[in-house]
This record gives C-alpha cells, sequence and structure tokens, in this order.
C-alpha cells in the first residue's frame, strides 16, 4: 500500500513493478486504456521521492499525448536533448505515458539503455503490436501486463476490507460461515455487473457506470481504432465486439463470424488481431499432448473485463446459476488467474483449456513452474467432481484441481489428486 498526500488506491501489481524498479531494465506497463497504468507511474514517481528521496528534479516526466512531449519524441536527437545524458551523477527516472505514440521511440530507448545507465525508463503503451516488430527493446525490458481490477481490489476500493479478510481465510483451510459466502456472492455479482475499470468502480449509482463503459467503448472505436487501423471500419468492429461478447467462454469460429459480420477472412483476422492487441479480447488455446484425441486448434474467447461484456450486450441483469451466468463467470474466472502478480511474467499460453474429441473438457487448464491445475467453473453449486475433470486426473495425474461454484466448500480426493470445492471468488487464490 502507498501511503502519500495523494491518497491512491492500492494495486496488488504494484510489489511487482517496485521490485523492477532497481535493475537495469526499461519497466513497460502494458494494457488497455482507463485500466490504471498512469496512475501506477504515479504511485512510482511518489514512493521514489518519498523512500528513495529522489528529488523533483530527477523525475522526467512525458505524456505522449500531449502535442508538444509528443514533438520531443518524434525523433531521436530531439528526445536526446531534452534529457540529462551528460549528468551522470545523479540518477534520473524517465516517465513517458503512451511512448508507442513517437515513432522511432523504441530504437532511442534503445540508446538511453545502453549507452546512459543513469536514466532509468518506466514507461506505459496501450497496444502490443509494436514488442513483435521493434526488435530494438529485446531484452532490455520487463513487460508487465496491467488489467482492470481484481476482486480483491475491488472490495478493498469499496472498503469491504472484512470481506477481503474473511476471503483470504479460505486460503488457509479455514471454514466460512455460509452467511458470509452469500454476502461475498452478492459483491460479486456486482462485480460482474459493472466489472473491474477503476473509473466504473469508484463511480456511484447503475446509471453513472452504464455511462462510463459505454463512453469507454465509444472512446476505443473513435479514437483508439481510428489510431491502431485507420482502415477499420467502427461499426464493424463493433458488431464483431458485440458477436464476440455474446460468444465468452465458446470456441471461435471465424466462418460464422465472416459471414455475421459479413468481413472476408483477412479482414476479420486483421479485426482479431486489431482487438486482442488493445487488451480488449482474449484467447486461450487448447492443452494437448495428442492431436489426435485433443482438440488442438480453435481458442475460446474473452474479454478483458465482464462489465464491458454488459454494456456492449446492453444488458446488466445478472441471473445467478443459469448458463448464460456460467459463461460470465467463466470469463471472470480467466481474468482473475491474469490479474494475479504471481502471474504477472507468466509466458503466453499459461492459461489454457482442455477438450478431448468425445467431448471430455476442463474449462481453465493453468501451467505453473511445470505443474497443471486444472479448474472447472460452474455458475451453480456443485456436489460432486465433474466427468470431464476425473477425465484429465486420470489422464495427467495433477497434484491439484478446483471446482470453483456458486457456495459448494468442501475437499475431495480423485485418484491422488485432491479437488477443491471453493467459491467463484476463491479463483485469485489458486
Amino acid at each position: 500500500m502507498i501511503n502519500n498526500n495523494k491518497n491512491y488506491k492500492n494495486r496488488t501489481i504494484f510489489s511487482k513493478i517496485w521490485q523492477e524498479i532497481d535493475n537495469d531494465k526499461i519497466i513497460l506497463l502494458n494494457g488497455a486504456r482507463q485500466v490504471g497504468k498512469t496512475t501506477l507511474m504515479k504511485m512510482v514517481k511518489e514512493k521514489l521521492m518519498s523512500e528513495k528521496n529522489v528529488s523533483q528534479n530527477q523525475i522526467l516526466w512525458f505524456d505522449l499525448e500531449r502535442t508538444g512531449d509528443l514533438a520531443d519524441w518524434d525523433k531521436q536527437i530531439d528526445a536526446l536533448n531534452v534529457l540529462p545524458i551528460k549528468d551522470v551523477s545523479n540518477k534520473y527516472y524517465l516517465f513517458i505515458d503512451e511512448f508507442q505514440r513517437a515513432s522511432e521511440i523504441g530504437s532511442t530507448l534503445k540508446v538511453i539503455h545502453d549507452h546512459y545507465p543513469h536514466i532509468k525508463p518506466i514507461i506505459t503503451g496501450s497496444a502490443s503490436w509494436y514488442l513483435n516488430i521493434d526488435e530494438s527493446m529485446a531484452g532490455r525490458k520487463t513487460v508487465i501486463k496491467i488489467w482492470p481490477l481484481s476482486f480483491q481490489e475491488f472490495l478493498q476500493w469499496k472498503q469491504d476490507d472484512e470481506i477481503a479478510r474473511r476471503a483470504s481465510m479460505l486460503a488457509e483451510n479455514k471454514r466460512l460461515p455460509s452467511a458470509f459466502v452469500d454476502i461475498a456472492n452478492n459483491k460479486l455479482l456486482d462485480f460482474l455487473a459493472f466489472g473491474g475499470y477503476p473509473e466504473t468502480v469508484l463511480a456511484d449509482g447503475k446509471s453513472t457506470r452504464r455511462q462510463i463503459l459505454n463512453d469507454l467503448i465509444n472512446s476505443y472505436l473513435t479514437r483508439d481504432i481510428k489510431i491502431w487501423n485507420y482502415a477499420a471500419n467502427t461499426l464493424q468492429v463493433k458488431k464483431l465486439l458485440s458477436l464476440l461478447a455474446a460468444q465468452i467462454g465458446g470456441l471461435l469460429n471465424q466462418q460464422t463470424l465472416s459471414i455475421n459480420t459479413e468481413l472476408g477472412r483477412t479482414a476479420l483476422q486483421n479485426r482479431l488481431e486489431l482487438l486482442q492487441n488493445t487488451f480488449i479480447l482474449y484467447f486461450i488455446q487448447p492443452y494437448f499432448t495428442n492431436k489426435i484425441k485433443e482438440i488442438a486448434k480453435n481458442p475460446k474467447i474473452y474479454l478483458a473485463d465482464t462489465g464491458l461484456r454488459n454494456a456492449l450486450l446492453n444488458n446488466f441483469s445478472i441471473m445467478p446459476q443459469t448458463p448464460e451466468f456460467g459463461k460470465m463467470t467463466e470469463n471472470f474466472v480467466v481474468m482473475e488467474l491474469l490479474k494475479n502478480p504471481d502471474n504477472a511474467f507468466m509466458v503466453n499460453g499459461a492459461v489454457n483449456f482442455w477438450r478431448t474429441r468425445q467431448k471430455q473438457e476442463v474449462d481453465i487448464i493453468l501451467r505453473r513452474e511445470n505443474k497443471l491445475i486444472p479448474i472447472e467453473v460452474k455458475g451453480g453449486n456443485c456436489l460432486k467432481i465433474p466427468s470431464g475433470l476425473k477425465s484429465f486426473i486420470r489422464q495427467y495425474e495433477p497434484e491439484t484441481a478446483y471446482v470453483l461454484n456458486w457456495s459448494i466448500i468442501k475437499d475431495e480426493q480423485c485418484k491422488n489428486c485432491q479437488v477443491l470445492f471453493r467459491p467463484l471468488w476463491f479463483a485469485d487464490k489458486i
């Protein structure tokens, strides 16, 4: 927790960012717009000044959405001219917001990293494809993904610390009264309805939160889409997003999407890449060791935020323990796993699903430290181990598996695997 006069709200990812502050790598905070990247940079700045006695003169701050700052970084020679490259007696911290807007910034950051180690860059970005295109930053950066708030952060921001504390007790195998589970589930319904974008969480009233989410979507469509892909029609992109929102937790079928959006195959793939690279859309790939018996190709569809999904569908009503609710909770669990700071540096593909040609399936396979952790997600109560989970346990012999459901809490054994039944909001403790 950062304690200063700015009264910043806590973000659990902050400790991971701070761990990188003294090494020689460029810190890149990468994520969608309005998830709190700039605020996290400000938190780093405040902690540098309060705990490391860094002076204001040692803080260099550029916002590349401002015309003047962007002009300073448009050419390498201009950028180096505004930096204290000759003052090697002092340590400087260079903060750049939305760094990817400057066309030559990759090579400039390489020069700073290689030749001016007294300047430490901390930067934010809201699109990912430049990381693959610009090899100049290879090996020189630590990329930390920033997501909307987790459910635990949501509780803290809503000052429901007692609920957050009691929820953590489950990770210590302590029993919880059923009345508390009901209270936590009601909080989860609110979170699922409006999601975890910081501005939405801080807003009062359902109509205000709906408007914030609609404004966020419109800003993304009219602003970001135009920046990153001027050829993309905003109405087509919104239609595509809405179709994907209705299919969360399902397999991607590009042929059907192409028909429904009236986009050709190449154009559709371009739009899907656009949505992924701007952190709105997330695919998880199948886990397999046998291509003949197991699904090996089609990914499953998820959105970065359930509130965003509901805004796209113009439907904020949540009906627990229904098939539609099951899809939403699966999306929730996948995102909670990705938001977990312990997973911040996971390689791509560490969250998968499993499905056989005989329709046996497990919703999520978490790969961590060479171990497989299967997770089945149920929108209602689940009293016994699902058959698909049993099949996976028999085939892959994991040590631990989870059945995340509405309110059942118990432990069972299947072969040599401990199967833990836990409420849906336990996802971030896995």
